[in-house]
């Protein structure tokens, strides 16, 4: 009986023996994957990656953006384009042929700005007298996300006396100038 147990031993310690060599031959024959696409491919890659990392400047950003409507530029510019500055304030429609604002632009992020309320521009609504000179200028007004297709999309918040959103008038300028603009 110890014979035949003795030969059970030699032969389990001889099969470990055998997994561990066949185990440790495995992995002494693996060879590292390579993880970069070859030549061209990967400069490409980089290129594309580069092109959607890199934070688009102010040069690129100013100009005359037109409103989307319903997946097409709008037919004219009165109260349907906007011109995004940050060299100055710009003349922002906020009542079609009635009531526009002076607004300046202010770049808060790599593809981000807010718009800021400079002023009345041209108020020829004698029906509806807003209160200009109550309106915060350290408020935003509007919010810009630039898109990678070159498009802007415009967040309206409205006006805002003392830190506050003003209720009252915080609809002028969302129904004219909240959208999508493409830059022309």
């Amino acid at each position: 009986m110890k014979k035949h147990f003795l030969i059970f031993l030699v032969v389990l310690f001889a099969s470990c023996e055998e997994d561990k060599k066949s185990t440790k031959d495995y992995s002494e024959n693996e060879q590292p994957i390579e993880s970069l696409p070859p030549g061209n491919i990967q400069k490409e890659r980089d290129a594309v990656q580069t092109e959607k990392e890199e934070p688009k400047t102010v040069a690129t950003l100013n100009g005359k953006y037109r409103k989307m409507v319903k997946d097409q530029p709008a037919t004219d510019c009165n109260c349907n384009c906007i011109d995004i500055s940050f060299d100055g304030p710009t003349e922002w429609c906020i009542v079609k042929d009635k009531v526009y604002i002076s607004a300046r632009c202010e770049k808060t992020g790599d593809n981000t700005a807010d718009l800021y309320f400079v002023g009345a521009s041209r108020d020829e609504d004698p029906e509806r007298q807003l209160p200009w000179d109550e309106f915060d200028t350290d408020m935003p007004i509007a919010s810009i996300q630039f898109q990678p297709d070159g498009s802007a999309k415009l967040d309206w918040k409205g006006f805002s006396t003392d830190g506050k959103i003003a209720t009252d008038y915080a609809i002028y300028g969302k129904k004219t100038l909240e959208g999508t603009y493409k830059k022309e």
